[in-house]
């Protein structure tokens, strides 16, 4: 089976594989069967997740504009609760979810094959997410460009609504009633952020999965395509798994589930996380995260650059601030780890999240390249 075969398969065939849908349960069963007709030792691990992340954010956001509003007559009682969730809020934008465990959950599975070692360990995971996104008005063709600036804006106004909910209070103690103008600025910020939550009730009556085939079957078909590699009996390659997490498009909730199933075993692996490959310069990351910016393995960094130095490969070094990837919750819990990625020439992914995803957009040198990097960067590796 070839890259674009398999390309095909997920991004034509199966098409569309939102979070717990049956498509995205017929694209696991697709990889398993890969991974063992390669010989491999294939396990799927299920698990549960949220359906979308537009109602999760849709809480947060009613709640910074209900507490906006209320800080002027309850400043006791809304600045604690203010607090709270722009705590919770935190914590689900550094993949440590909290408030999303109420939400309604349907089953999602991570696919894992193994090319074991003698000694049962561990030293590389090429993780890939093989589910789709839905798309939103925000990443438009037209409105993507500015979509950094509205993000951090959106992050920045739930958190202001907090600080500013907490200096009404300390106001209202000191003074004995509210500022207006600390309220007015408390409307104002509040009032932005019916914004991203029109654009999110708009994404979940009018949007639809996207095809996927950057975002990312391209990530999980060079992950195949290095498996069939290193699966070859002449590679004496061991001590590899990879892995095809689901769910990631709805909080990386697949790659959280595989470190907590698995994390004991891999807490000394490199952890190569595979991420819309197929449009645009290649770049391997060197900081990710949504709200901190975690920095990635130092050894694989520095790997990373002497294979692209030494064997030519076009592969640059870059940073990566926005949504996050299947290395976040790595780097969060302080494993070993680092992204591979491509951006168009304006430092955005190419297609992201919209209709347009779609085969003849992927460029297949890039997913070539993509493999002999790794296969480069995984033969540096001291695999057991």
């Amino acid at each position: 089976m070839g890259l674009r075969e398999d390309l095909l398969k997920l991004a034509v065939e199966i098409g569309p594989r939102g979070a717990g849908t049956p498509a995205e349960g017929k694209a696991a069963r697709y990889i398993r069967n890969r991974f063992e007709d390669r010989g491999l030792s294939a396990v799927t691990d299920e698990f549960f997740c949220i359906s979308t992340y537009s109602y999760l954010y849709m809480i947060y956001f009613a709640v910074a504009i209900a507490c906006g509003v209320l800080s002027y007559w309850f400043p006791y009682y809304v600045a604690p609760v203010a607090m709270l969730f722009a705590v919770a809020f935190a914590l689900d934008l550094e993949t440590f979810p909290l408030l999303s465990r109420i939400l309604p959950h349907r089953l999602s599975r991570n696919v894992m094959g193994e090319i074991p070692s003698s000694s049962g360990k561990v030293g590389l995971v090429v993780v890939a997410h093989y589910d789709s996104a839905c798309s939103a008005l925000s990443f438009h063709p037209r409105l993507v460009k500015g979509f950094r600036t509205s993000f951090w804006m959106m992050i920045g106004g739930v958190f202001a609504v907090a600080a500013l909910a907490l200096a009404n209070l300390v106001v209202r103690a000191v003074g004995g009633q509210v500022n207006l103008w600390v309220w007015i600025a408390t409307l104002v910020v509040s009032g932005y952020l019916l914004i991203p939550m029109v654009l999110m009730a708009h994404r979940e009556t009018s949007m639809d999965y996207t095809p996927g085939a950057n975002d990312n079957a391209s990530g999980v078909v060079t992950m195949l395509g290095l498996m069939d590699k290193m699966s070859e009996q002449e590679s004496e390659m061991s001590g590899v798994m990879f892995v095809a997490t689901g769910a990631e498009e709805v909080g990386t909730v697949g790659m959280i589930e595989f470190l907590k199933a698995h994390g004991e075993r891999v807490k000394d692996a490199m952890i190569i996380n595979l991420d819309n490959l197929g449009t645009g310069h290649l770049c391997y990351i060197d900081r990710e995260g949504m709200l901190l910016g975690h920095r990635a393995s130092p050894v694989l960094l520095w790997l990373a650059g002497k294979v692209a130095e030494r064997k030519q490969f076009p592969v640059w070094r870059s940073g990566y601030r926005l949504l996050s990837t299947d290395a976040t919750p790595a780097l969060a819990r302080r494993y070993q780890a680092m992204s591979l990625m491509a951006f168009d020439d304006n430092g955005m992914l190419p297609n992201w999240h919209w209709e347009t995803d779609t085969v003849d957009k992927v460029d297949m040198e890039n997913l070539e390249i993509a493999r002999g990097f790794l296969w480069n960067l995984a033969r540096k590796l001291d695999l057991p």
